[in-house]
């Protein structure tokens, strides 16, 4: 046998193994159209550095600081302040919810980072306590 072909019954143990998987997962409701996002690729004129995936990762550094600032402050701030941090937030979240629509180009996985980065400023400046965070999300999902 040439050392370039593979051997009729790996394929066969390869073909049934997929066949497992994809049975397993039909039968535990699992979406397999979450596994099929695309991701668009770097275009040549950028360097290799992916400033979408940069700009996200940034916006939500940037969102956790500004969360970290309101919680962790030793002098309360007065509640301008708080609300001006709060919009600073939610820009911060905002970017990083097209960041991720830009990036995968998928409205699934755009609205699963605009849930979390949404619910993480929510609870993080005290609007939602987190028992109610995974209520509102429960209610989204249905």
């Amino acid at each position: 046998m040439a050392d370039n072909k593979i051997p009729i019954d790996q394929i066969a143990r390869l073909a049934d193994d997929v066949r497992l998987i994809k049975d397993f997962a039909e039968n535990h409701n699992f979406d397999s159209s979450l596994l099929t996002a695309n991701v668009s690729p770097s275009s040549e004129s950028e360097s290799k550095a992916d400033s979408a995936l940069y700009s996200m990762i940034g916006s939500i550094v940037l969102l956790l600081v500004s969360i970290a600032v309101i919680k962790f402050w030793s002098p309360p701030l007065s509640s301008v302040a708080i609300s001006f941090i709060f919009i600073v937030g939610l820009v911060f979240a905002t970017l990083a919810s097209v960041a991720a629509h830009r990036k995968f180009q998928d409205n699934i996985v755009t609205g699963i980072v605009v849930i979390g980065v949404f619910m993480v400023l929510f609870i993080g400046t005290g609007i939602f306590t987190p028992e109610q965070a995974v209520d509102k999300v429960g209610e989204l999902a249905n």
